[in-house]
């Protein structure tokens, strides 16, 4: 076991390095961009390290004695997380777009509120600062847990199952 934790903090370092190179690729507000986002070569990289993460905690989850209401516990947990979260990052969003905006008037003079939200959504240059940063980097490895946990209970159930049949 101590082997695949060594593993899950070397997946966790890789996945917060790449997290924080596809924050720094973002222009600053108001700057034009080239013709699409080069972070997206590099972001693909996040589902194979997601699928690895969740198959580690599973191997953590099942060599520790951890009870279901423990799991039940912590789902509920991470619930609340990612939906603070991803309430803040909303937030943090809509005071992203305000500071475009400022900066946008100080360059050119006016600023175009359907090119700040056209630039402001999706997976756009403009937003790799929102879209990765040390917020979601935190939602990404709760989601991986939250994965892992629901596989681990549901194999649990299913022998249960099994075994009283």
């Amino acid at each position: 076991m101590k082997f695949a934790k060594v593993k899950l903090f070397v997946v966790h370092i890789l996945t917060l390095g790449i997290f924080l190179i596809v924050n720094q690729m973002t222009p600053n507000p108001g700057d034009t961009s080239g013709n699409g986002n080069p972070a997206l070569l590099i972001v693909w990289i996040l589902i194979p390290l997601l699928i690895y993460m969740v198959i580690l905690w599973v191997h953590i989850f099942r060599m520790s004695s951890i009870s279901t209401t423990v799991f039940i516990i912590s789902i509920f947990g991470i619930f609340v997380h990612l939906t603070v979260a991803i309430l803040y990052q909303k937030n943090e969003l809509n005071e992203y777009r305000e500071v475009i905006k400022i900066a946008l008037i100080n360059r050119e003079g006016v600023a175009d509120a359907q090119y700040i939200q056209s630039i402001t959504s999706g997976l756009d240059i403009h937003v790799n600062n929102q879209n990765f940063n040390i917020n979601t980097y935190f939602m990404f490895v709760t989601f991986s847990i939250l994965l892992a946990i629901v596989y681990t209970l549901w194999n649990t159930w299913e022998k249960k199952e099994k075994s009283q049949n």
